[in-house]
């Protein structure tokens, strides 16, 4: 290949001259020699050395243009692509050369968010997260790692990336030390599937926010007990969607009998049939728990 690129054509093989091909002949040397003193580094600079080059000449600074529009997206996308692979190697614990390692922040929030449209594009989140964010996509969520610069940049990230939601999607999040970043998404994928699960309005949460269900759910027989537990309710429709709404009402009877367009009678005496289908009074503190852990238990169960 380097001899055929070395070689000069012979007056025979060479093509014939015309204004076009020597204009661009005339151009390439420009370019020559201009790469013989660059010093640039990015393709911004790489475009203003072209662009100089074709000075005068509206068509060739035209295709200049051009060409360095779709230098700019290639390279963006190949960063992406890279900081993608780095930020699959970080989430799943594996062991990064030194070089690579060395040159990383020490600690990160991880941000593992649900959009209420899964389609919509995530250059507005990889914007708010701030610089240096490594992204990448799991089970249908979008995995941010976001450098933790100092104690306070983690709220601000997720203020941030909340604000970018606009109350159109979900957030769990965890800080952790970039050698456990492995634990940190595992944490903030489960309080996501648990606030998904317990129909839970759009916003960040972290595991505090979900403490009951996450100690109950990561066992599997007590999880496998409270779906048990539970499942006779699917039966009833009306019950089921009771307990759902008093739930969501924060355990009040009365926001629930209003969210429900019933009496409060009537509330009452669907909250008794609950108990007795499910042997757990939803009134009492301890069996609203219960019953929330529940509900979630028996939504993981049906993925």
């Amino acid at each position: 290949m380097a001899e055929m690129t070395d070689r000069s054509l012979s007056p025979a093989e060479a093509p014939p001259s015309t204004p076009d091909r020597d204009k661009v002949a005339d151009f390439r040397a420009k370019v020559r020699a201009a790469g013989q003193e660059w010093t640039g580094d990015g393709p911004e600079d790489l475009v203003e050395l072209l662009s100089r080059a074709a000075a005068g000449d509206p068509g060739l600074a035209a295709i200049v243009r051009a060409g360095g529009g779709l230098l700019h997206d290639f390279l963006d996308g190949y960063r992406q692509k890279t900081t993608a692979d780095l930020a699959d190697l970080l989430a799943d614990g594996q062991q990064l050369p030194a070089d690579i390692a060395e040159g990383l922040p020490p600690r990160y929030l991880i941000a593992v968010v649900r959009l209420a449209d899964p389609g919509s594009p995530v250059d507005a989140l990889r914007a708010a997260a701030g610089d240096d964010v490594l992204l990448t996509h799991r089970d249908g969520n979008v995995v941010l790692l976001v450098p933790a610069v100092d104690p306070g940049s983690g709220e601000r990230a997720v203020a941030r990336l909340a604000q970018c939601l606009g109350g159109s999607g979900w957030l769990a999040t965890a800080e952790r030390d970039r050698a456990c970043l492995a634990d940190g998404v595992t944490e903030a994928s489960h309080v996501l599937r648990l606030v998904l699960a317990g129909l839970r309005p759009s916003g960040a949460y972290t595991v505090s926010d979900v403490l009951v269900e996450y100690a109950v759910t990561l066992n599997e027989k007590v999880r496998a007990d409270l779906a048990a537990m539970i499942g006779p309710l699917r039966a009833h429709k009306v019950l089921w969607e009771t307990l759902t709404a008093f739930i969501d009402s924060d355990y009040s009877r009365n926001k629930a009998a209003r969210s429900l367009f019933v009496h409060r009678s009537t509330l009452d005496y669907r909250l008794r049939r609950i108990g007795e289908v499910t042997g757990c009074d939803p009134t009492s503190g301890r069996g609203a728990q219960t019953l929330t852990a529940a509900m979630i238990a028996e939504a993981l169960l049906q993925g």
